[in-house]
């Protein structure tokens, strides 16, 4: 099971762990060995008290073992790209999020109204990036990782890709064109990239029914979770505390609380990778076709 499970999620981290290669049964077990040597005494322990039977087996694993690999990408190359991309859009004002319950909720455009989702070939999108004049190196002695360029040129850049797109773009998209920008930014495998890797990386999750299937098993799992008070709370969670006073029949002081604790739990039960989004928009939807 778990070499089965772990073939299945690594292919979701093809850009991030096995830049130049393609995932073989090798590379499958050799992961799936990695998991269970750093995990394994917690996850046995974990599913002899925590699961039922062979499904809410799989469902502990699947998680262990993304959360797993989440940890493994942050610490190569494109991981450390990937959180340096995060961090300029997050801070710099050209650029903004797509507001929940639009199309391409959580990805990143230009600031201003919202986008819809950039599905189409990267290439004009690396060009554009090309042609950002002035992009200045940073001069490196150290013995971490050198930054690929300075932070102002990185926004330039930044800001001329999602310009060229003419819509909104996930971060690994994003970290998929950055990577082709500079390429000797990543030691790679082969002295290629593999672009098959690269298309599975940033393809639209409508067209991953794999990962579409996979949010929506999360986002069942934590609506099972919810009491009724909190599946009618939660679509008004951006409304004002008297309005969410009046759909709990509650007072002010009992409705901040509900909604703490509403909040509190969605951190719990929701994992924070790249797949939060998604999974929280399922559980919003499910909220409001049966509250």
């Amino acid at each position: 099971m778990l070499i089965k499970l772990v073939g299945e999620e690594v292919q979701r981290f093809p850009v991030l762990l096995t830049p130049g290669t393609s995932w073989t049964k090798d590379a499958v077990s050799e992961w799936t060995q990695e998991f269970f040597a750093a995990k394994g005494r917690a996850v046995t322990a974990a599913v002899l008290a925590q699961t039922a039977d062979l499904d809410s087996m799989s469902r502990y694993l699947r998680r262990a073992i993304r959360h797993f690999l989440v940890d493994a990408a942050r610490k190569t190359d494109l991981g450390a790209i990937r959180r340096k991309i995060e961090d300029l859009l997050a801070a710099a004002p050209d650029f903004a999020q797509v507001p929940p319950r639009t199309p391409g909720a959580g990805r990143w455009q230009l600031a201003g109204s919202p986008r819809p989702p950039f599905g189409g070939d990267l290439s004009p999108l690396v060009a554009a990036a090309y042609a950002v004049p002035g992009v200045q190196a940073v001069r490196w002695s150290g013995t971490r990782r050198a930054p690929l360029a300075r932070d102002e040129s990185l926004v330039d850049i930044l800001r001329a890709v999602l310009a060229a797109a003419g819509g909104s773009l996930e971060v690994a998209q994003l970290a998929a064109v950055m990577l082709r920008r500079f390429p000797a930014a990543v030691e790679y495998a082969d002295p290629s990239l593999d672009e098959q890797a690269f298309e599975v990386a940033v393809a639209p999750l409508e067209d991953r029914p794999d990962v579409m299937a996979e949010v929506s098993d999360r986002a069942a799992e934590v609506y099972e979770q919810l009491s009724p008070s909190q599946r009618a709370l939660l679509p008004h969670l951006d409304k004002p505390i008297d309005d969410q006073a009046e759909i709990l029949g509650l007072g002010r002081s009992q409705a901040y609380a509900a909604r703490g604790k509403l909040t509190t739990l969605l951190i719990e039960l929701v994992p924070d990778d790249e797949l939060r989004t998604e999974v929280t928009l399922e559980v919003l939807r499910l909220c409001v076709v049966s509250p």
